[in-house]
This record gives C-alpha cells, structure tokens and sequence, in this order.
C-alpha cells in the first residue's frame, strides 16, 4: 500500500489558488498526485479558514493516543484486582 503524502499549507494554499483563478481540478489532481476529494477538501477548508485550515490538530490525534492507553491501563488494573481477588480467596481455603 503507498503512504500518503503529506503536503504543507504552503503547497494546499497554492493548489486552491490555482483552483480559484480557474485552473481545471483534474490536471491540479495529476500534476500535484492528489485525488479530487483532497483537492475539494482543500478548497473547502480554505474558504472556511484560509490557511489556518490546513494545519493539523495534533492535540486531537494525541488525545486519541491517550485516551487509548487510559482505556489500556484501566483494563489492566480491574485484571490485576480480579486476579489478587482470585488469590487472597484461594488462600483462605
């Protein structure tokens, strides 16, 4: 499977400009190797935020990774008392 590029807001914002001044998508989408839908994409985030847009919210992507491990760590935990349940019941017999 190819990786996915990643391109800069400098490159997004140039693409959507040639977009806006009536450049056709299709051979923006060839000459830059990017679908239709990133190029639509784009072109809406840029309306809505100008450049600002296209900059990745990495917090978001953090938060999920934290979020996981939290999730991990709690299942880990209930394990742990379940199984020390387990053994002060069976030494008890």
């Amino acid at each position: 499977m190819e990786k996915r590029k990643n391109f800069t807001s400098k490159i997004k914002a140039e693409l959507v400009l040639s977009l806006l001044r009536g450049e056709d998508p299709e051979l923006l989408s060839r000459e830059y190797g990017v679908t239709l839908a990133d190029i639509n994409l784009w072109r809406d985030q840029f309306i809505e935020s100008g450049t600002d847009g296209f900059k990745r919210k990495p917090d978001d992507s953090r938060l999920g990774a934290a979020e996981r491990k939290i999730g991990q760590l709690q299942m880990e935990l209930e394990l742990t008392k379940k199984k020390n349940e387990l053994a002060a019941k069976l030494k008890r017999k």
